[in-house]
């Protein structure tokens, strides 16, 4: 069985600016796009989205994986795990932490270990839990991207393309070697608002595809323009399980833990070179 971030998602924000706030509207779109989830808003700090409620159901029945997400402050830490709390209640596959610059601080490594602390006393780590923050660490060095790595199952860095003043591709192989080195599984989220083209979210998409990341998603269901949509529906991010055996996906996960692979591209050619390279890492030479 596959994981709740598998395959292609949208990001929903305010439910009521999505497709006129039609869940049934919302849900027939995403499945005719080839979606596997939707990753929808259901708290902001301390105060708990009721949206959530009206479309895990819905969304649910129809095969399609719901992810919860909310913006942590890092300010009320036990009124933010009674939101997510809440949020939990609704029913949804999985949590995703979405925690930004209020962590990019002297005090954000105190704020997160506060808040994970939250989390297990709320029994919330039991929960099948993810971050999502900024895509490049170089460029902020407080955050406390080890932490979140940690105490959750997969990241989710934002890859906004366009907003950083880069190319897909490049901003998203940068983006996977510079996250490869925490341990996690990497889900990246891809830029649907904006200036970006389809031509821009098709490379990103194929990129993601060739490195093999287990999902893609897009920020935002209400920002996206209907040729955005088009390009998203035709990325061929498909299911892996079938082409996979247990015994080499976990082996390839041993080998991304330890720092003998980047994390990318787990079928391509292995040069003399590079075998090399991977022999020195496990101290046979």
């Amino acid at each position: 069985m596959g994981k709740p971030w598998d395959g292609k998602q949208f990001w929903i924000w305010e439910l009521d600016q999505c497709s006129g706030g039609d869940v049934g509207a919302i849900v027939a779109a995403a499945k005719s796009a080839g979606l596997s989830g939707l990753i929808v808003k259901a708290w902001d700090g301390s105060n708990y989205w009721s949206q959530i409620e009206r479309i895990v159901g819905p969304a649910r029945k129809a095969g399609l994986a719901v992810g919860a997400w909310g913006y942590s402050y890092g300010q009320n830490i036990q009124g933010e795990a009674g939101a997510m709390q809440r949020a939990v209640a609704a029913g949804p596959d999985w949590l995703v932490i979405d925690a930004e610059i209020e962590y990019e601080s002297a005090t954000g490594r105190a704020a997160a270990t506060a808040l994970f602390d939250a989390l297990e006393a709320a029994s919330l780590s039991n929960c099948l839990l993810a971050y999502t923050t900024f895509a490049l660490p170089e460029y902020h060095p407080q955050f406390p991207y080890d932490l979140f790595s940690r105490h959750c199952q997969v990241a989710l860095p934002q890859v906004y393309w366009g907003d950083m003043g880069m190319a897909p591709d490049a901003a998203l192989k940068r983006c996977l070697s510079a996250h490869a080195g925490y341990g996690l599984p990497v889900a990246p989220v891809g830029q649907s608002y904006g200036a970006v083209t389809q031509a821009e979210i098709l490379t990103f998409g194929n990129i993601a595809e060739s490195s093999r990341v287990p999902g893609i998603s897009f920020w935002s269901w209400q920002h996206a323009t209907g040729a955005m949509c088009e390009a998203i529906k035709t990325i061929p991010l498909g299911d892996r399980d079938s082409h996979v055996s247990d015994w080499a996906r976990a082996a390839w996960e041993k080998a991304v833990n330890r720092g003998v692979f980047d994390g990318t591209q787990p079928q391509g050619t292995v040069t003399r070179e590079m075998l090399a390279v991977v022999l020195d890492s496990l101290k046979l030479l």
